[in-house]
C-alpha cells in the first residue's frame, strides 16, 4: 500500500483532542488547559471531544463513544491534526471498529505515544497514512515544557522539509514531578547525548512505538510487518528491566532482529531503573545480528521528546551519529 503524508499544519489550523484509553478527568483541571494554552500561543486552535471527560469504568466511554470520537473528528474538514491527550493501556479496544477507508480519505495528522501507539499501528497499516509517535498534550501541560518537543513538532508537522535531522536535546527531565509536593517544579538535567551500542548505516520505513503495546497488537492484523524496518521503540515508567528484557527476547523469540534493519531505543525514565549495564547486558544477549543500534534518544516518556514519522523513511549512519527523517 502506498504511504499517504498528511497535510501540514499551518498556524489557525484546529487541532482534536482525543482520549482512546484513559479519560483526562483525573487531572487537574488546570493542568489541563496549561496544555491546550501552550498549543494556542503557538497558533494552534484546540477542540477537546466531550468523550474525554467521559468515563465507563476506567475507559474515556464506551468504545463506540471513543471511535465516533475519532470519526467525527476524521470527518470534520476544519480539523487538520488529531492528538492524543495521552495514553493509557486500553486503546486497542476500539482497533476492531475503526472505519479505515474513512481514514485514508480523509488523511490528517494523527499523533501521540504511548498506548496511543496502537491507534497509530492500526491507521499506517491498514489505512497507508504516515502517523506521528511524538507529544500529546499532556507533553505540554508539564512543568517549564521544554521547546525541544515542540520545535520537532513543527518541524515534521507543520514545516516542509525534504529531511529532518535529529538532534539530541541539551537537557532532560525523568522525574515524576507529580508526585511530588510542588508540583511547578522538575528536575533538569544535562544532556549527554546518544550512545551506539552497534556500529552501522541503514535506510527504512520506519516503524515507532511503545514496546509493551507493539506486542500487545502481536497476532492481529495489526501488527505491522517488521522486515527491512528501521525500529523506534520505548517504554513506560512503571516497566523495570524485567519487563523489558522479557519483550526484548519476546522479540527475538518472533524474529525481529533478523528482520529489521536497525534498532533506536528511547531514553528509560528514572523510576524504571534500568542501568546502562543492564541495558548493555540485554542487548547483547538478544541482538546477534548486524544492525545498527542506537540507545538513550529523545523520545518516549521522558522529556523531551521528537517527532517520528511512523510509515515514512529513516537514515541512519552511526559513523556520522546522524539520523535523518527523509518525506518521500
Amino acid at each position: 500500500m502506498t504511504k499517504i503524508y498528511p497535510p501540514k499544519l499551518r498556524k489557525g489550523d484546529k487541532i482534536g483532542v482525543i482520549a482512546t484509553s484513559t479519560p483526562i478527568t483525573i487531572l487537574d483541571e488546570k493542568q489541563i488547559q496549561q496544555g491546550y494554552k501552550y498549543l494556542e500561543d503557538k497558533g494552534l486552535k484546540v477542540i477537546e471531544h466531550p468523550q474525554c471527560r467521559r468515563g465507563k469504568g476506567y475507559t474515556a466511554g464506551s468504545i463506540k463513544e471513543r471511535v465516533e470520537a475519532i470519526h467525527s473528528f476524521v470527518e470534520n474538514r476544519e480539523i487538520k491534526c488529531v492528538m492524543a491527550f495521552w495514553g493509557g493501556l486500553n486503546t486497542n479496544q476500539i482497533l476492531d471498529y475503526l472505519d479505515y477507508d474513512l481514514i485514508r480519505r480523509n488523511p490528517k495528522i494523527f499523533i501521540g505515544y504511548s498506548d496511543f501507539c496502537a491507534l497509530l499501528q492500526a491507521i499506517t497499516n491498514k489505512a497507508g497514512l504516515v502517523t506521528y509517535m511524538g507529544p500529546a498534550v499532556i507533553t505540554f501541560t508539564k512543568p517549564q515544557p521544554l521547546e525541544y518537543s515542540w520545535e520537532y513538532f513543527s518541524k515534521m508537522c507543520m514545516e516542509k522539509h525534504n529531511e529532518v535531522e535529529v538532534v539530541d536535546s541539551k537537557t532532560f527531565a525523568d522525574d515524576l514531578y507529580f508526585l511530588k509536593k510542588d508540583k511547578n517544579q522538575r528536575i533538569v538535567k544535562k544532556n549527554d547525548g546518544r550512545k551506539i551500542f552497534r556500529e552501522g548505516r541503514a535506510e527504512g520505513e520506519v516503524l515507532a512505538c511503545n514496546l509493551s503495546t507493539l506486542l500487545a497488537l502481536l497476532g492481529t492484523e495489526y501488527f505491522p510487518s517488521l522486515k527491512d524496518k528501521i525500529l523506534f521503540l520505548e517504554e513506560a515508567e512503571d516497566f523495570d528491566c524485567r519487563w523489558f528484557h522479557r519483550f526484548m527476547v519476546q522479540l527475538k523469540q518472533i524474529g525481529a532482529f533478523k528482520l529489521i534493519k536497525g534498532l533506536v531505543l528511547g531514553k528509560f525514565m528514572e523510576t524504571s531503573k534500568v542501568s546502562e549495564d543492564q541495558l548493555l547486558s540485554i542487548l547483547d544477549e538478544v541482538i546477534d545480528d548486524k544492525i545498527p543500534v542506537i540507545y538513550d534518544m529523545n523520545f518516549g516518556h521522558t522529556d523531551p521528546i521528537f517527532t517520528i514519522p511512523n510509515g515514512g523513511c529513516c537514515k541512519i549512519n552511526t559513523y556520522l551519529r546522524s539520523i535523518v527523517f527523509v518525506e518521500k
